[in-house]
């Protein structure tokens, strides 16, 4: 049976092909999928890099990839103050491991209907602020059956919600990070129409920071649908790098934030035993990694230079603490890469304890063993990691089923706008 055809937004903080991140990206996909059933419009900023949310695209509107895009004007970061955390709320989340007589309650403290203290000027001075996009979304009533908002971090999707309210749906890519320890989210995460997780673990967070009910809400993920590059595609990938095949990779974000200096750190600590070795990482840096000649650099790769660097690697390296599904990770898994991840992300150490596929370790020394665990690995247990890798995410994550969830979503979110009326 056909699906009705929906109009719909999609809001996210960055997007464009050329933008480095795993939400972007993930929104990006996501979008494009749903373009071939419903009419889709991207609503973001016109920065490509988080950092400074410098504007490098005009405003207005343009097409990425056959998609209307609209670009909204924001200042850079910084420009109206710095964001920060309220040193009461650092507290609830530094102390969050701590046995709790009051376990039932959530985590994260109530809204006082203070813009300090809930976390409204946070979301303003962290970026990007796009009044006009809100001006834009309270304007459009008859213009969208149902907006799509990613990533609850950031303004545009943490107040958009609360315009938008039953019409909504949230995508929220939550991490337990100190940000959303902001009274601020217990709004959000109450505002969306319906509640589309990435995964379980992801789905119990929500439970424990906010209290909300997340019975209804429904894991969706992503498809992962790539190929492994062929072997000439592979080998003329390597070449262009001057690499062979067997080195240690990083694919994403170079920044200290997704714990590239103590990935760094254990890799310098392995070439002590393993003076051969090479660590490559992928991507651009917001860090400055300091120059060694076993450790590669790419800068920025284009999608067919990244997927031919990680099939050459002998195993992914993904050393963030905080993630929501990891793409990246289940791209490699369907490649037969195995992967090593960092335990203190519990969706990271989900993935590893389900599938078979790697290793998740905790600190550096342990991630220094990973390495050298990963290097000496006998041929059958590596093969015995890409067949669980691959029937993992094969059997988890394709788009059918999640366009199918999408699309209940989206019927139910729109019926109950036409019943409620626009905003």
């Amino acid at each position: 049976m056909a699906v009705p055809r929906k109009r719909l937004a999609l809001v996210v903080q960055r997007y464009g092909e050329d933008v480095n991140g795993g939400a972007e990206v993930h929104a990006r996909l996501l979008a494009e999928h749903l373009s071939t059933r419903h009419d889709i419009e991207v609503l973001t900023s016109c920065a490509r890099d988080y950092v400074d949310w410098a504007s490098v695209y005009p405003p207005g509107p343009t097409v990425v990839g056959g998609l209307r895009v609209i670009r909204f004007e924001h200042p850079r970061r910084n420009d109206i103050g710095r964001a920060r955390v309220p040193l009461v709320h650092k507290l609830r989340f530094l102390l969050r491991h701590l046995p709790r007589q009051l376990s039932r309650h959530p985590l994260v403290s109530k809204p006082r209907g203070a813009a300090a203290y809930d976390g409204n000027d946070y979301l303003r001075r962290q970026g990007p602020h796009c009044p006009a996009l809100m001006e834009f979304l309270d304007a459009a009533g008859q213009r969208y059956d149902a907006v799509i908002f990613f990533a609850a971090l950031y303004e545009p999707t943490a107040l958009g919600l609360q315009h938008w309210g039953a019409r909504s749906i949230l995508v929220p890519l939550l991490h337990d990070e100190k940000p959303m320890y902001l009274p601020v989210f217990h709004h959000v995460f109450r505002s969306a129409g319906a509640l589309l997780f990435n995964t379980e673990t992801e789905r119990q967070l929500a439970h424990r920071l906010y209290g909300i009910d997340t019975g209804a809400a429904v894991v969706a993920g992503l498809g992962i649908d790539m190929r492994r590059p062929a072997a000439e595609e592979i080998a003329a990938t390597l070449a262009r790098h001057g690499l062979t095949p067997g080195y240690l990779v990083y694919v994403g974000r170079i920044e200290k934030a997704k714990g590239c200096d103590v990935l760094v750190a254990a890799f310098l600590a392995h070439l002590r035993r393993y003076p051969s070795a090479r660590l490559v990482l992928v991507g651009k840096a917001s860090w400055a990694v300091p120059p060694h000649p076993r450790i590669h650099c790419t800068g920025f790769a284009t999608d067919a230079d990244r997927d031919g660097l990680m099939a050459g690697a002998a195993a992914l390296f993904i050393p963030s603490r905080f993630e929501s599904l990891s793409l990246v990770l289940l791209e490699a898994m369907l490649m037969g890469i195995p992967v090593i991840a960092n335990a203190e992300c519990e969706v990271l150490a989900e993935h590893v304890r389900l599938s078979g596929a790697g290793l998740a370790y905790r600190g550096r020394r342990a991630l220094t063993q990973a390495m050298a665990t990963v290097t000496c690995l006998p041929a059958d247990e590596r093969e015995r990691w890409r067949q669980h890798g691959m029937h993992y995410v094969s059997s988890r994550y394709e788009w059918a089923r999640v366009l199918q969830v999408f699309d209940e979503a989206i019927a139910r979110v729109s019926k109950s706008s036409a019943m409620a009326g626009t905003p």
